[in-house]
């Protein structure tokens, strides 16, 4: 056998102990990431709607929470404007108590004006009944003394001159002192009818008095009632807000529980991750180890053929370059706007400052996402977090074991274990898991360690 037969043959043997190591590696890789899967599918069904539950519940205790501050607000507004009612009234009221009391106290004082009048009134009727007393009582005495003045036609029957003297005389002492008491008793009269004329006035104000009294007893009752339907509309303004309030309470403590639950799925998610992470790690170590070995295979095989043909082994020509690859070897799955880099951000949907160990590519639903190199589909399954996620091997890229992985994808186009080149459709972008819209999540491990893929593609 020829040195150059005996080289080939060596060479044959070589490719084909590659082969088998790789096929067995591929195997076994396959045989235990099917066990994951099948484990990881038991739990997907209870999983998504564990998320849809708790997306849902989060949404609808957001919405009853936004709904519940509007009621709260609007009976706000209500208690407000009820007050302002209820203040008016009360100060009509108050208002109202015054002048009554202002229109009391004048009807007491006209009342009182009223009970002098009568009471001067009827002094001047027992003095002008007294005065006319006495002058009955003083011609009674007369008549009862056969005075010369019980009868004038006495005058007329005398018998002398001198006797007819005496009678004027007599006569005029008489009229004399009963003049005096009849001008005393006009004075009397004239006196009463003023006092009548007095109490007349007084008893036509204290009636007017009584009116204004009355018509503010009234105006007040009025203010009264305005006051308590102004209480009761701000009081039942006041329950409208307690229950608002209490609504509102109720809606916070829902969606307070809808984020727990949340930020538990988070939990479970970055404890899904730290798995993924050390098992991609070990992948890496696993893999560099068989690379080594296989460098240091290759290289005593080529030392052999070497010197079994005896003339050095020309080095293999490079790929023609791709300007649509990177440096690193990769390409971008999807093209599309940055929506959110790799590292610390405020999480859309928590609402706190976590790491994004991805990066967020914008584009619509249904969009095909290729594989940034080529290799071999090591897994792909539901994550509560990340949805549909997909993993490549790339196996040694520029000298680097890389693996990405492809999240919150809406479906699959390629099988776990297939072999895809770069460029190759293996999914579609979707919005599955924890997600506030179509995108694609991709993440890159470089030699087993997590990184910013976007410092590897174009």
């Amino acid at each position: 056998m020829s040195r150059l037969a005996s080289a080939r043959r060596m060479t044959l043997v070589c490719c084909a102990a590659v082969l088998a190591f790789a096929a067995s590696t591929t195997f076994a890789q396959a045989d235990d990431l099917n066990a994951q899967k099948q484990r990881a599918d038991s739990a997907v069904a209870q999983a998504q709607s564990d998320v849809d539950a708790s997306t849902e519940a989060m949404a609808a205790a957001n919405a009853q929470v936004a709904d519940a501050q509007a009621k709260v607000d609007a009976a706000q507004t209500a208690l407000d404007s009820a007050q302002g009612v209820l203040d008016s009234a009360q100060a009509d009221l108050a208002q109202a108590r015054d002048l009554e009391s202002q229109k009391a106290a004048e009807l007491d004082q006209a009342n009182q004006a009223l009970t002098q009048a009568q009471a001067k009134e009827a002094e001047g009727q027992a003095k002008v009944d007294a005065q006319h007393d006495a002058i009955a009582e003083y011609a009674r005495a007369i008549m009862q003394d056969n005075l010369p003045m019980v009868n004038v036609a006495a005058l007329f029957n005398t018998s002398t001159t001198a006797d007819l003297a005496n009678r004027v005389q007599w006569s005029n002492t008489v009229l004399a002192t009963n003049q005096v008491d009849l001008d005393h008793l006009r004075q009397l009269q004239a006196d009463l009818a003023a006092d009548r004329q007095a109490s007349q006035v007084a008893q036509q104000q204290a009636d007017q008095a009584k009116q204004a009294a009355d018509a503010q007893v009234a105006v007040t009752q009025q203010a009264a009632n305005k006051a308590q339907a102004a209480t009761q509309a701000a009081q039942s303004a006041r329950d409208s807000l307690q229950s608002a309030l209490a609504d509102r309470q109720t809606a916070q403590t829902a969606a307070q529980q809808a984020l727990a639950d949340a930020k538990d799925q988070l939990t479970a998610m970055q404890a899904e991750q730290t798995q993924v992470n050390a098992k991609i790690a070990e992948e890496a170590r696993q893999a560099e180890l068989a690379r080594q070995a296989e460098l240091a295979r290759q290289a005593e095989a080529a030392k052999a053929a070497q010197a079994a043909q005896n003339k050095p082994q020309s080095p293999a020509k490079p790929p023609a370059a791709n300007p649509a690859v990177s440096s690193a070897g990769l390409i971008w799955p999807v093209s599309g706007p940055i929506t959110s880099p790799y590292g610390y951000r405020i999480h859309p949907v928590y609402g706190t400052t976590l790491f994004h160990d991805g990066l967020d590519i914008g584009v619509g639903c249904g969009t095909s996402i290729k594989a940034a190199a080529a290799g071999t589909v090591t897994d792909e399954y539901y994550s509560s977090g990340y949805g549909y996620r997909l993993f490549i091997d790339h196996g040694f890229v520029n000298g680097h074991h890389m693996v990405t992985a492809y999240n919150h994808m809406s479906g699959y186009a390629v099988n776990k274990g297939a072999y895809v080149a770069q460029g190759q459709t293996v999914g579609y972008v979707g919005s599955t898991g924890v997600s506030t819209g179509c995108h694609l999540h991709l993440m890159l491990w470089v030699d087993g360690t997590m990184t910013n893929v976007a410092n590897y593609l174009p």
